[in-house]
């Protein structure tokens, strides 16, 4: 039996390139979802720690009326304009990846306050692709709360 040969009559470097291309592509993806989880991350620790800093503003009145002395959990009323003008000055002495923060909701009552904040940057690599849009900015949103702390009995 003749053993036969069989012969290439294309090129493999198209579809090596092909390859190559689509793997820079989602080398290129990951490095901004990676990029964005980061900041995102950032973004929630300055934010926490700027709510729960606001959480500690006592409502002098309300705490020594004793407001909840009937409830089962008792709980330190917080002062809510304070609270807010606390929180506002932390937020806007930092950044995140050098971007301004913005506070979209500042939501308080009298034991528990919750703020919606964001900010608008530039993804890190930008990958042209013809006839799809790419976005240019991208807002990165997070919200965070805290509850007053307990009372001691």
């Amino acid at each position: 039996m003749a053993l036969r040969r069989f012969q290439s009559k294309g090129s493999l470097i198209p579809l090596s390139f092909g390859f190559f291309l689509i793997s820079l592509t989602l080398i290129f993806i990951s490095i901004n979802i990676g990029s964005a989880y980061s900041t995102k991350r950032e973004l929630i620790n300055v934010g926490e720690s700027a709510i729960q800093r606001s959480a500690h503003e006592i409502d002098r009145i309300a705490y020594y009326l004793e407001l909840n002395r009937f409830t089962f959990e008792k709980r330190v009323p917080i002062d809510c304009s304070q609270a807010k003008s606390v929180f506002m000055k932390l937020i806007s002495n930092s950044t995140v990846s050098g971007k301004e923060i913005t506070v979209i909701n500042f939501d308080c009552n009298i034991f528990e306050v919750k703020a919606e904040i964001a900010i608008t940057g530039k993804l890190p690599i930008d990958i042209p692709f013809q006839g799809m849009s790419n976005p240019k900015t991208i807002e990165i949103s997070a919200t965070v709360g805290a509850n007053s702390p307990y009372q001691l009995p």
